[in-house]
Formats: structure tokens, C-alpha cells, sequence
């Protein structure tokens, strides 16, 4: 059985808004230390991990372990009209196959919620050794990505000691976006050695689109021609997506 509560419950919405751009179903592992996710997306290509721990909820019980599987569209819809100051308890037993979503603001409302048979097996994390790590603004990284779809439908990022560009090319013509170490957009960077890979401007449009939401920085690994690595960084837990590389030659 668990019972999960949040004074904020904007806090959920909005980590489920940005796995929704991903997943349409999404399949948690819950137990006494947290509820966890970590699933690919239809294409293979991208992968949402997420754990979310018991420190992340200001009420947490569980006393056994379970899985529960929700199509995340439809829980949005039930917290589209979600208001400011609105607390959420969730509670749910696999016997019951529903999920209990009891919000209370201005005034009360209790959702219940049919959940999906479980399906998958629960992912493994990528095994890679990245060469690039870097701390980038949000909101900066979103315009970065805003001009390049003007041009194009992939992203060459490329980095050295004290800058990382991002170059699009396409059949009108190309654009070259560069953040440089230590000034506001690029609070960090790490490199260990200069790497370039490329990848895809619509799923990674599509992770960075709600990601201010839940974070102001995105931290970004990867290596030549590897696997990118996503995290936004939240208060208690972690929130990270894995894009893999297009392969097409620059």
C-alpha cells in the first residue's frame, strides 16, 4: 500500500509533464525507499530515468514493494486545473488497481484512476564514460534549441576547454550557437577531452521544452559520437534523460 503526500503538488506535475514529452505510459517502481522510473521511449532512442525518494515527499509510506503503470496524458488532464497551494496525496495497493489522487485547494476533489497492466522490464542504465560535463541555463539551452529547428532537424554539439558550440545545418542555410565557460549561460564545463557528437533537434527539443518547469539548469555529459546525458536538478531526487547519437557524418 502507499500513501504519498505533497504540500506542493505542482512539484508532481510538473516532473510528469516533462516525461510526458517521452513517454505516453509510464511504468513506476514503488517501494519504502521512493518510487523510480526508467523507461525508453517508442523510438529507442531516448530513455527517462527518475527517482524519486522519500525525502522528495513531505508524507511518505509504503510498505511493500509493487509496480503501478499510468498513461500519463490522462493523469495531466485530471491536474490541468490544478491551482497555486494545492497539497496531492496519492494512494494505491495492487489489488485495488486504481490510483487515488486526493487534491486539496479553494476546494477538495478526489480522482481515481485506472491503472495499466505492467508490461515492461525495468531498464538498465547506460554504461558510458563521458568526456564533457557541463552546466548550462535552461532557459538559455531552450533558445539554443528554438533557433536550430528554424534550420534544421539535428544538432552537432561540440566542445573544447573554454566553449561549447551548437551547429545546425540545413538546405537555407546554417546556424552556430556558442556558450563560453564562466559566463552566465554556461556556469560549468568540464573538459577532458574535445568532443563532438550529434543528435536529434526534435527529441531533444522535446526534453528541454517543459524542463524549466522543474529545473533552471541542465547539466549535460557526453563524449564523441556517445550517448547525451541530461539532469535537471531537483531539490531531493533525480531527473535524467539519455539521447543517442544520430550516426550521419558531419
Amino acid at each position: 500500500m502507499l500513501k504519498a503526500i505533497l504540500y506542493d503538488a505542482k512539484r508532481w506535475r510538473d516532473i510528469l509533464s516533462v516525461t510526458k514529452t517521452l513517454l505516453e505510459e509510464a511504468e513506476f517502481k514503488i517501494s519504502s525507499e521512493g518510487m523510480k522510473l526508467r523507461a525508453m521511449d517508442s523510438s529507442h532512442v531516448a530513455m527517462v530515468d527518475l527517482d524519486l525518494p522519500t525525502a522528495f515527499f513531505d508524507k511518505y509510506e509504503c510498505n511493500n514493494t509493487m509496480e503501478l503503470r499510468i498513461n500519463v496524458d490522462n493523469v495531466l488532464d485530471l491536474l490541468d486545473n490544478m491551482g497555486p497551494n494545492e497539497s496531492m496525496e496519492l494512494n494505491y495497493s495492487e489489488e485495488q488497481a486504481r490510483l487515488v489522487i486526493h487534491l486539496r485547494g479553494t476546494y477538495e476533489r478526489v480522482f481515481s484512476v485506472t491503472t495499466l497492466a505492467v508490461e515492461k522490464e525495468f531498464e538498465r542504465e547506460p554504461s558510458v564514460t563521458f568526456k564533457v560535463r557541463a552546466q548550462v541555463e535552461t532557459a538559455s539551452l531552450k533558445k539554443v534549441i528554438i533557433d536550430s529547428l528554424k534550420i534544421g532537424d539535428h544538432i552537432f554539439i561540440e566542445a573544447d576547454t573554454n566553449i561549447v558550440t551548437f551547429r545546425t545545418a540545413g538546405l537555407n542555410g546554417d546556424v552556430v550557437s556558442t556558450l563560453r565557460k564562466d559566463e552566465p549561460p554556461l556556469s560549468e564545463l568540464s573538459v577532458s577531452e574535445n568532443s563532438k557528437a550529434n543528435y536529434s533537434l526534435e527529441l531533444l527539443g522535446n526534453i528541454i521544452k517543459n524542463a524549466s518547469q522543474v529545473s533552471d539548469v541542465v547539466q549535460m555529459e557526453y563524449s564523441t559520437s556517445q550517448v547525451l546525458r541530461l539532469g535537471l536538478v531537483l531539490p531531493q531526487g533525480k531527473l535524467q534523460f539519455y539521447l543517442s547519437p544520430m550516426l550521419e557524418a558531419s
